[in-house]
C-alpha cells in the first residue's frame, strides 16, 4: 500500500514536469556547492527550499513566489511563514515533498538528510546543495539561483550590492587595531567557531582576532580554561544563544581584559548565523561593537576620523 501511495504521488509530478517542458526555454546547467552538476530544461517554477537561508535568499532575488515548500524556522521575510512546511532539521516528509511536484529542490547539506536527498535524485528531481560559508559564496549562490530561476537581473543586483557593502566595511576597518575576541556560540558546553564559518570572516572583516580560528573543528567545544588562557579583550554572543546571566558567569574571572573593561556585546542571531543578505547587518553590528570596544580600550589610530 505504501508503494501504491508513492506511485500516485510521483506520477502526477512526472506528468507535471513533462507538461512544463516546451519550446522557448534554454536548458541551464550549474555546479552546486557540493560540486554536483544540476541541470534544468527550463527555469524553475516550483521550488522546495530546505533551509531558512535558502528561503530568504530566494526572496532576495524575486523568486519567493516560486517556493512551494519550506522547512521549519523559514520565517523571513514575513510572507515566508505562509509557505507550506515539508519537514524540519534532519527530517523531510517525502510523500508531502513529492505531492508538491517541485521542479527544483534547493537543500542545505548540514540540515537535510543525505539519504532522503539521494532518494529525490533517484526519483528524477534536480537537487542543488547550498552551503555558503563566506560573503563571496553568498553572492555566488544568489547568482546561481538567478540562473536556475531565470531571474538573473535581480540576482546580479542583490549579489553586487552585497559585494559593495562588504568592500566598504573592509576598507573602513583595514587599518583598525586588532582586538582579541571570544565568540561564544553556546554556553553549556562552551562552544565557539573556527575560521571555516561566516562568523569568523565577519570578525576578521572588523579587525577582530579569533584565537580559536585554527582549531580543526568548525565548532570547537572548549573548557573555560582554554578561554582564560587566550585572555579575550572582547566577548561576543547572540541574543538567542546566551542565558540571562551570561555576563555574570564571566565576571567570576576578573583577570580577563573583557571583564575588567566590561566589554560584552550581544548580536542578532539570525544576522550572524544565516548566510543571507542580512549577514551584512550582522557584520555591521559587529564592527560597531568592536569600534566601541576600541574607544573604551583607548585603541584608536591617530589617523581615525571618528566617523
Amino acid at each position: 500500500m505504501k508503494f501504491l501511495r508513492l506511485v500516485f504521488v510521483v506520477l502526477p509530478w512526472l506528468l507535471g514536469c513533462l507538461a512544463l517542458a516546451g519550446p522557448g526555454y534554454a536548458a541551464v546547467s550549474v555546479t552546486d556547492n557540493s560540486g554536483r552538476n544540476v541541470t534544468l530544461q527550463q527555469p524553475a517554477r516550483r521550488i522546495l527550499a530546505l533551509a531558512p537561508h535558502i528561503t530568504e535568499n530566494l526572496f532576495s532575488i524575486g523568486a519567493g513566489d516560486r517556493i512551494v515548500g519550506a522547512v521549519a524556522f523559514s520565517d523571513y521575510p514575513p510572507q515566508a511563514r505562509e509557505i507550506e512546511r515539508v519537514g524540519s532539521f534532519g527530517q523531510l516528509n517525502l510523500e508531502q515533498v513529492l505531492a508538491l511536484q517541485p521542479d527544483l529542490v534547493i537543500a542545505w547539506p548540514g540540515g537535510s538528510p543525505p539519504a532522503q536527498l539521494e532518494r529525490l535524485r533517484q526519483l528524477g528531481m534536480p537537487v542543488f546543495e547550498s552551503d555558503p560559508h563566506s560573503f563571496a559564496m553568498i553572492a555566488s549562490n544568489l547568482r546561481l539561483y538567478g540562473q536556475l530561476t531565470g531571474l538573473q537581473a535581480g540576482a546580479d543586483a542583490a549579489a553586487f550590492a552585497l559585494e559593495q557593502r562588504v568592500e566598504r566595511l573592509r576598507e573602513r576597518h583595514a587599518a583598525a587595531i586588532p582586538l582579541r575576541v571570544f565568540y561564544q556560540l553556546w554556553h553549556e558546553p562552551l562552544m565557539t567557531v573556527n575560521r571555516s564559518l561566516l562568523v569568523d570572516q565577519m570578525l576578521r572583516l572588523c579587525g577582530g582576532e579569533n584565537p580559536f580560528a585554527d582549531r580543526p573543528e568548525s565548532v570547537p567545544q572548549l573548557g573555560v580554561e582554554s578561554v582564560l588562557a587566550v585572555r579575550p579583550e572582547v566577548i561576543l554572543t547572540t541574543t538567542e544563544e546566551a542565558p540571562r546571566d551570561w555576563i555574570e558567569r564571566w565576571q567570576r574571572w576578573p583577570e580577563l581584559p573583557a571583564v575588567q573593561h566590561n566589554l560584552f556585546y550581544q548580536l542578532n542571531a539570525d544576522w550572524m548565523h544565516r548566510a543571507t543578505l542580512r549577514a551584512l547587518l550582522g557584520a555591521e553590528q559587529l564592527c560597531a561593537h568592536l569600534d566601541d570596544a576600541r574607544v573604551k580600550l583607548g585603541r584608536i589610530n591617530p589617523s581615525d576620523s571618528g566617523d
